[in-house]
């Protein structure tokens, strides 16, 4: 397989071109934020969840985000609802399975996902993808927690039991479909001080899909230019921390530059 930072930032600038609309039924804590973050990278978010209009809205748009990080009803149900409108459309989507491993309530709702329709991608963290595996739950809350492997090799794992590519974020991104198998080494730490920024990685991974065919690839496209972006802001934003940090992510993403790509990128490709 052979990726470079032109591959990704002519999908980068296809994607801006097209402006995909992208069904976002993600949690209550992050929906602006993911909002605006899809606006910045030069998506069109909607993130509807009445069930009279999700058929069609699956049916326009370019691809799905499923996050589960606040699983009420209606939004169990709409989620479902929507999962099988994508398998209906054949339309690529993402699962961001949020603490997974935390209750038997989202293990439930999850495993009901996963027999509606298989994700194009399940982005998670690593005490997610963890739980996935079957390598038991390390997370603290919906944090990854600091005991859980991100371990390339629990990260294909993860996608073979799946049957679906597997993205797991954390200091060292990984990205497997059971076979390829490649990590990605950018970001800052004070992504982990901003909520939803995770959440939004899986909003991206579903925009690259929109205008990218291989979720691989896709993958590895919205995870580097998330945290390109994450480090040209924490550069712009100084010691003024997460707050203003927030603020220049957004702008950072809006105003990514091709050179920023081609410098900073960091991804190996172990098969």
């Amino acid at each position: 397989m052979k990726l470079s930072a032109a591959r990704i930032w002519t999908n980068y600038q296809d994607l801006r071109r097209r402006v995909p609309l992208i069904h976002s039924l993600t949690n209550a804590v992050v929906q602006d934020f993911t909002a605006n973050a899809l606006l910045a990278l030069g998506a069109s978010p909607v993130m509807s969840e009445v069930s009279e209009e999700i058929d069609e809205l699956v049916q326009i748009a370019g691809a799905l985000n499923l996050n589960i990080g606040t699983p009420m009803q209606p939004s169990r149900s709409a989620m479902v609802q929507a999962a099988r409108a994508a398998a209906t459309h054949r339309k690529p989507f993402v699962l961001d399975p949020v603490a997974v491993g935390a209750t038997r309530l989202r293990q439930a709702f999850v495993g009901e996902l996963l027999a509606t329709a298989v994700p194009t991608v399940i982005r998670g963290n690593r005490a997610e993808v963890s739980a996935l595996a079957g390598l038991g739950w390390a997370g603290r809350g919906v944090d990854a927690g600091t005991q859980a492997p991100n371990a390339p090799e629990a990260v294909r794992t993860a996608a073979a039991r799946a049957g679906t590519t597997v993205i797991a974020t954390g200091e060292t991104d990984v990205i497997s479909d059971g076979v390829r198998l490649m990590t990605l080494h950018n970001g800052h730490p004070l992504l982990t001080r901003v909520t939803g920024t995770g959440c939004v990685v899986s909003a991206f991974v579903a925009a690259f899909l929109a205008v990218e065919p291989d979720p691989v690839i896709a993958g590895a496209g919205a995870v580097s230019v998330m945290n390109v972006a994450a480090e040209l802001a924490a550069d712009r934003a100084g010691d003024r921390g997460p707050g203003s940090f927030r603020v220049c992510l957004l702008d950072s993403i809006d105003r990514l530059q091709e050179q920023d790509l081609a410098a900073r990128l960091k991804l190996t490709i172990l098969e």
